[in-house]
């Protein structure tokens, strides 16, 4: 595998290298209390996000992209940061926003979609 690409169920995702990752952390019912300290109550410390915001694709570039959400789980294999290295992760596709423009009226894989944003989250 080369570091610069994300790989979906071992195989290269056309849409990289470009994409901001991060880090973050899950809480459950974190508050700040009377005297302004935050109560955390920590779930998961470093889970895995990676977000993409194509300019344009087209209806079957698209297509591809919402064949991830099923199934649901798909293993990504990406640089990660933190380990300084490759790293496989059991991740989700969030649902993707983008404006649609209806160039072909008889085929969908033809039409364009522009400002495309989804995110890989990890489990």
């Amino acid at each position: 595998m080369e570091y610069d690409k994300i790989y979906i169920n071992g195989t290269a995702f056309p849409w990289t290298p470009v994409h901001n990752a991060s880090q973050e952390d899950v809480d459950l019912d974190a508050y700040t209390n009377l005297e302004g300290y935050t109560i955390r109550n920590r779930v998961r410390h470093d889970v895995k996000t990676l977000d993409f915001n194509i300019s344009v694709l087209t209806g079957a570039e698209l297509h591809t992209i919402l064949a991830l959400r099923d199934p649901v789980w798909f293993n990504c294999s990406f640089f990660d940061e933190v380990a300084w290295g490759m790293v496989t992760k059991k991740m989700y596709c969030s649902t993707p926003k983008y404006t649609k423009f209806y160039i072909d009226k008889t085929n969908p894989d033809n039409n364009i979609y522009t400002d495309v944003q989804f995110t890989f989250i990890e489990e």
